[in-house]
């Protein structure tokens, strides 16, 4: 079972390497799509100081347990800092990632159907549609377990593809359907699972593909607190360091994820078009 899994998953390379293709000569023809990444950055980089602030100061009038109370007293600001940060790192960034990969996916799905569009047309529909990308951003997380109901009467004889199609689902995967539809969470990702079909193992390459890419820029993101370690004794150095180190990481992963965009659009569209040529 296992060595006919791994075929399988070797015999979708050659698919998964052809739309990552089409996706990497889209960019090239019209780099100007590259504009939601860099928008991403400069949103973060502009407004993750006040975001952060704001955190720190909400946990300030937060009523915390005893134990964390103790470790608040032996080091109030440093333990704060590190709680506002780690909660800007996840939460944060979920949402800009949303907003700027279905911004991303109206225009490549607009190119991919050769209509022409005025500049920066993803963002205006995403803004048309902020309350719905906003609503699929915070289910983001029960995009699994939605993917399996959605599939149950393919179980149990299905279980691999039902469990490999429910975890490539992510609101890159489900972004042509949001920006391009009207339905709710559940039917989006019925339609979604529907759609890419026998194409979940590229989905998966193409996420696997991501990951990889996403923890090699964020061993990098490393390099400030290495440099600070080494080189650096100032007082400031170390939270210095460990913004810097934040910043690269989180910056990395929007824009990682946001440029995968690209390919899970691209498979979207021959998936859904693989009928009608």
């Amino acid at each position: 079972m296992p060595i006919k899994i791994l075929r399988s998953f070797f015999s979708a390379l050659p698919h998964a390497k052809a739309v990552i293709n089409s996706g990497t000569n889209l960019l090239r023809k019209d780099p100007q799509v590259m504009v939601y990444p860099l928008m991403a950055v400069a949103v973060i980089w502009l407004t993750s100081p006040l975001v952060s602030r704001l955190v720190v100061s909400a946990w300030r009038h937060v009523n915390r347990v005893a134990l964390l109370g103790q470790v608040d007293q032996s080091a109030p600001h440093v333990l704060l800092a590190h709680l506002g940060l780690v909660t800007f790192s996840v939460f944060y960034t979920i949402f800009i990632t949303s907003y700027f990969t279905c911004a991303l996916s109206a225009s490549v799905l607009a190119k991919l159907e050769g209509r022409n569009m005025p500049p920066l047309y993803g963002l205006w529909l995403v803004i048309r549609k902020f309350p719905r990308v906003t609503w699929f951003a915070l289910t983001s997380v029960f995009f699994f377990p939605l993917g399996v109901f959605a599939q149950r009467r393919k179980l149990p004889r299905g279980i691999v593809g039902v469990i490999g199609s429910s975890f490539s689902l992510s609101t890159a995967q489900l972004a042509p359907a949001i920006v391009s539809g009207d339905q709710r969470v559940f039917d989006t990702v019925t339609h979604t699972v529907d759609t890419l079909g026998k194409a979940w193992r590229e989905s998966l390459v193409i996420r696997a593909g991501l990951i990889v890419s996403i923890l090699f820029l964020g061993s990098l993101s490393f390099l400030p607190k290495l440099v600070q370690h080494y080189w650096f004794a100032a007082s400031t150095s170390q939270a210095a360091g460990w913004v810097a180190t934040l910043l690269l990481g989180v910056t990395s992963y929007v824009v990682v994820r946001v440029i995968g965009t690209v390919f899970t659009t691209t498979l979207y569209y021959q998936a859904s078009h693989k009928d009608t040529d």
